[in-house]
């Protein structure tokens, strides 16, 4: 048999020797974007989560569960986010699994939500206290050996650490301490340390392209660390005015640019807004302590604009999970640049 120089040179090239990339399955859009952005240049990561889905309840497909049980490496936020993929699980055999709200290092906040374990009616949380003032331990990771990982970049604004990895069968994972935010994603030093968490799981899996992950991981880091001056100076003019949001699902991104949250209208994930809270915003108004009454995507329209009309408030919307965003690499900026122009444009009162 002849073989053409074309058909020897494919053969022989180095390209088609190498293995596959992973094939990394993510829960939803900012997830997929801070994945998308280590993988750049590699590998395209799935997302599970259709957007505009409700991230906190969602039926899979079989379609999703086969992608499930295909992929070698789930990154997720962790079952405080989204049980129903921590129930998938359970019924897959993915060896691989980040959840990045374990990260060793990441800035934790009390509240946020209420899904099987709930939290107390009436519970204030205005005063946070953060993983490192907690002391957390380093976190287990699922059906990983034990290995030391990578210092982080110094954007990500912690110290260096180790992670430890266990095999795991039961997926215990850090997020199920009680009281614990899972919208962890709205701090940017939380994004700069799961970047490089990601690419540690990923050189890990596919080390010949372990020096673009973490090289696509500076580079992220850095553009999130410009984008946070960029807010920063933003939200600066108006931070001490009060604003109202739908749910308490803002807080890492308010605590972080030090903005004046007056409360939340409905006051877990599953509860509609009572007659009390909604009373007690409408005072607020009338009072002329709030400037502003947020809802999200589809949520609180009809609350937000009966509470606008009490007083002289203005209303937008806080899109905190990028669902009318474009998914891809650049989501999480946009998602990030999105939620300061609406608060301070509102508070401007343009």
């Amino acid at each position: 048999m002849n073989l053409t120089r074309t058909t020897i040179a494919l053969c022989l090239s180095p390209t088609l020797l190498l293995a596959e990339p992973p094939k990394v399955v993510t829960d939803f859009a900012p997830t997929h974007s801070l994945a998308a952005q280590v993988m750049d240049g590699v590998g395209t990561p799935e997302l599970l989560l259709p957007q505009g889905a409700e991230p906190h309840g969602f039926q899979m497909r079989p379609s999703q569960m086969r992608s499930l049980s295909d992929a070698d490496l789930l990154i997720w936020v962790g079952p405080a986010m989204a049980p129903w993929l921590e129930r998938a699980i359970e019924g897959t055999a993915l060896g691989h699994s980040v959840a990045l709200l374990s990260e060793a290092g990441t800035v934790l906040r009390e509240g946020g939500h209420d899904h099987d374990h709930g939290t107390q009616e009436g519970e204030e949380h205005d005063d946070h206290d953060h993983a490192d003032e907690h002391g957390h331990d380093d976190h287990e990771h699922d059906a990983h050996d034990d290995h030391d990982h990578a210092t982080h970049n110094d954007h990500a604004g912690h110290e260096d650490h180790e992670r430890n990895h266990e095999d795991h069968t039961d997926h215990d994972h850090a997020e199920h301490i009680e009281g614990v935010d899972p919208h962890a994603w709205l701090s940017p030093l939380n994004a700069q340390l799961w970047l490089e968490a990601i690419a540690e799981e990923l050189s890990e899996l596919d080390p010949a392209n372990a020096d673009r992950y973490h090289e696509n991981a500076t580079e992220a880091q850095e553009k999130i660390a410009a984008l946070d001056s960029r807010i920063k100076a933003r939200l600066e003019p108006v931070h001490e005015k009060g604003f109202v949001v739908f749910h308490d699902a803002h807080g890492y991104f308010t605590d972080h640019y030090g903005l004046n949250v007056l409360g939340a209208i409905r006051e877990s994930d599953a509860a509609t807004p009572s007659a009390a809270r909604m009373s007690e915003i409408a005072e607020l108004i009338a009072h002329g302590n709030v400037r502003c009454v947020f809802s999200e995507p589809g949520i609180g329209n009809a609350q937000v604009a009966e509470l606008a009309q009490s007083g002289a408030a203005g209303i937008g919307v806080l899109d905190q999970a990028g669902a009318t965003l474009e998914i891809g690499p650049m989501l999480y900026e946009n998602l990030m640049w999105q939620q300061a122009d609406t608060i301070a444009s509102c508070l401007e009162n343009k």
